[in-house]
C-alpha cells in the first residue's frame, strides 16, 4: 500500500497506524502518551494529523488510525499547528518547567499562556503508567479524585499491597515524573520500600524480592547471565555423562 505524508510518498504495512508508518520513515510527529508495548489511548491529543478521504479533510489521532492504500496525511497543516499549540499551553499549566513540554514549546514557538493557571508537579495524567501497571497485572496505582485536583496514586495514597516495585510506571512515564529510588538496601516508590532481589552466584541485583518472585517460579534466584552459565554447566554435564 502506498500513502502520501506530508507530499511524500511512501510504502505502508497492513494495520500500520500512521504514526507508526511516520516513524518508521523518520518523519516527526509528537506524542507523549504512546508506547508501542501499550495499546493507543489518545489522550495527549499531541499526535493529531489532519487526513483527506474522498475529497474531505479532517483530524484524527495518528497513534490510532490505520492506513490504507491512497491516503493522504497532513502533519504541520495550519489547522493541525493550532491545535498543537494550544495543547502545549495547556500542558505547560499542568507541567510547567517539564523539559520534554519545554523542548515541545520551542519547536512549535509556543509561549505560555499567562491566562492558564499553573499547577505544582509534572504529571500531564496521560494515563501510560497506569495502563502499563494494569498490563503486569498489578493494577497498584490508577486516577484519583476528579478536576483540577485530579492525579494518578495509590488507593487513598497508601501503600498498594499489590505494587511489586518494578518501576515499569516510571518506566513508560514520558514527562518521567515519577519518582523512584535506589539505594544499596534497596527500592522506594509509592510510598513503599523493596528489598532487592541479589544474583545467588554474582552478588548482581536482579529487582525487587517481591517482582522477582511475582515472575518466576524458580526459589533460586539468579541473573541471565548466571541462569545461562547454570544451564550451560547442566548441559555439559549432561553431553559429559
Amino acid at each position: 500500500m502506498q500513502i502520501i505524508i506530508d507530499g511524500r510518498q511512501i510504502t505502508v504495512l497492513p494495520d500500520e497506524t500512521v504514526l507508526q508508518a511516520a516513524r518508521r520513515e523518520g518523519i516527526f510527529i509528537p506524542s507523549l502518551c504512546y508506547q508501542d508495548a501499550l495499546e493507543a489511548i489518545s489522550s495527549c491529543r499531541l499526535c493529531l494529523v489532519e487526513i483527506v478521504e474522498a475529497g474531505r479533510s479532517k483530524l484524527v489521532a495518528s497513534c490510532a488510525f490505520k492506513v490504507f492504500d491512497g491516503l493522504t496525511v497532513k502533519t504541520d497543516s495550519e489547522r493541525v499547528l493550532k491545535i498543537r499549540k494550544t495543547l502545549l499551553k495547556l500542558m505547560y499549566a499542568q507541567a510547567p518547567e517539564n523539559p520534554i513540554i519545554l523542548e515541545l514549546m520551542e519547536r512549535y514557538e509556543v509561549k505560555p499562556e499567562k491566562s492558564f493557571s499553573s499547577k505544582e508537579g509534572q504529571c500531564i495524567l496521560c494515563g501510560l503508567c497506569v495502563q502499563a501497571c494494569k498490563k503486569l497485572g498489578s493494577s497498584a496505582i490508577s486516577t484519583i479524585y476528579r478536576g483540577t485536583v485530579k492525579r494518578v496514586s495509590t488507593p487513598y495514597d497508601r501503600q498498594a499491597s499489590s505494587c511489586i516495585g518494578c518501576a515499569s510506571c516510571a518506566g513508560f512515564c514520558p514527562t518521567k515524573c515519577i519518582e523512584v529510588q535506589d539505594t544499596i538496601e534497596g527500592r522506594s516508590i509509592w510510598n513503599k520500600k523493596f528489598e532487592w532481589a541479589k544474583c545467588e552466584r554474582c552478588g548482581a541485583i536482579v529487582g525487587t524480592a517481591k517482582h522477582y518472585r511475582a515472575s518466576t517460579d524458580s526459589e533460586t534466584i539468579l541473573c541471565k547471565d548466571c541462569r545461562k552459565k547454570t544451564m550451560a554447566d547442566v548441559f555439559a554435564e549432561t553431553l559429559g555423562e
